[in-house]
């Protein structure tokens, strides 16, 4: 008696059988499928998320891609908005596009743009991307500009902020290039321009008065011509290539500027860039790097014009200090950001910037850096960035808010 009282237990803790009720048709006979009923159930039940009306927005633009169609047409008339120089403020203007002229070969762009702070440049720019297959480009290119109100403070890494004047230049650059590109992510390429730069009087400070601010500086009195040759190679992998959230860039390219009427100011300029782009959380976090240099040398007895002198200062490198707040001959920059996204085309960024100035090669040094932190917000697509939105704190020239249309690297 106890034996069997024993196997019915053993049977029902199995689930062989229920001493309590008898089972109901439809009813999971195991615990398996009783999970996978309740997860079918929960399913059912579940509903999307709703989204805030900015998302909302946002999400409306992106997959439409409003903006690109207005702002970037694949062809014909479209209003062009946008930054002339770090220095122009908001410009405005019109530009056009008509690719696939000349038979198919080579694409035409143009425009025309102005700021508030009456900065205007006109560009045209003949491109022949497909040439091979692909594998062979080239252009011609032609640009005239006029920009008024140039800051300078002085050379070095020890200029003084309250050492402020400004200049106007303009100038034309005419010519082109050519280039190989045995791969998508590889290019060979070589310029050459001729470029006529002329430096006047700004609204606020003559020409001739800098002289006396700055003794000594180079180019101020006469301006040459000068032919610009280069040659570059691009290893470009990054993904996408608008706004990158994995891969990397490393660009190398030499100039040489040969000055064509007073022989003093001819000099050779060695240029490097390398981004990387450290993707995680099916990229939707991104750590972005970047390091340029930029080496000068002049020619035996000669000088760098100081106009043509790299400068450090502005919304694209030491976001904390005024724009070309520093300038000599030879640069080094650092930067680092962390860039998550919010939501649907729009992301935030904490940045670090450090970079100087110096004479000489020998002078750059990682102990003598300035530096500046900051966070921000960008808006835009996967095929690049609309706007900038930043603070830029923690610097020796104090906060700054920058506002940006386009990417910083």
């Amino acid at each position: 008696m106890l034996a069997r009282v024993l196997l019915s237990w053993a049977l029902v803790c199995a689930g062989a059988v229920s001493p309590l009720v008898a089972q109901e048709p439809g009813q999971p006979t195991t615990r398996a499928e009783a999970l996978a009923r309740e997860r079918e159930t929960k399913a059912a039940a579940l509903s999307p998320p709703e989204h805030s009306r900015l998302e909302r927005t946002l999400i409306w633009l992106e997959n439409d891609r409003l903006l690109e169609r207005i702002l970037n047409p694949a062809q014909g008339f479209y209003p062009k908005l946008g930054n002339i120089t770090p220095g122009s403020g908001l410009a405005f203007g019109i530009a056009f596009r008509q690719p696939a002229v000349l038979g198919g070969h080579a694409d035409f762009n143009t425009f025309a743009a102005g700021s508030l702070d009456k900065y205007w440049m006109l560009d045209a720019t003949l491109a022949f991307p497909r040439l091979a297959d692909g594998a062979v480009f080239a252009d011609v290119k032609i640009q005239r500009y006029n920009f008024p109100e140039e800051d300078f403070f002085g050379l070095g890494p020890d200029s003084r902020r309250d050492a402020e004047a400004s200049y106007r230049e303009k100038g034309t650059v005419v010519g082109g290039g050519a280039g190989v590109r045995p791969t998508d992510w590889f290019s060979l390429s070589g310029r050459v321009n001729y470029r006529t730069p002329r430096l006047s009087d700004s609204a606020e400070v003559r020409i001739g008065d800098l002289g006396l601010d700055f003794p000594g500086l180079s180019g101020l009195v006469e301006q040459p011509d000068f032919v610009r040759y280069e040659v570059s190679a691009d290893l470009n992998y990054r993904q996408p290539q608008g706004n990158p959230r994995r891969g990397g860039r490393y660009f190398i390219a030499f100039q040489r500027y040969d000055d064509q009427d007073f022989n003093r100011y001819t000099f050779n300029r060695l240029e490097a860039d390398i981004q990387q782009y450290v993707p995680f959380l099916n990229d939707r976090r991104v750590i972005a790097l970047r390091g340029f240099t930029s080496l000068s040398k002049a020619d035996e007895g000669q000088q760098v014009p100081f106009y043509l002198q790299r400068t450090l200062g502005g919304p694209d490198d030491l976001r904390g200090f005024r724009r070309f707040r520093f300038r000599d001959e030879n640069v080094l920059l650092l930067q680092a950001e962390y860039r998550w996204e919010i939501f649907t085309a729009m992301d935030g960024a904490i940045f670090y910037d450090a970079g100087m100035v110096a004479p000489t090669r020998r002078a750059l040094s990682l102990g003598d850096l300035e530096s500046d932190y900051g966070i921000g917000f960008r808006f835009g697509t996967i095929n690049g960035v609309f706007l900038r939105v930043e603070g830029a704190f923690g610097s020796s020239g104090g906060k700054h808010l920058v506002i940006r249309y386009g990417h910083v690297f």
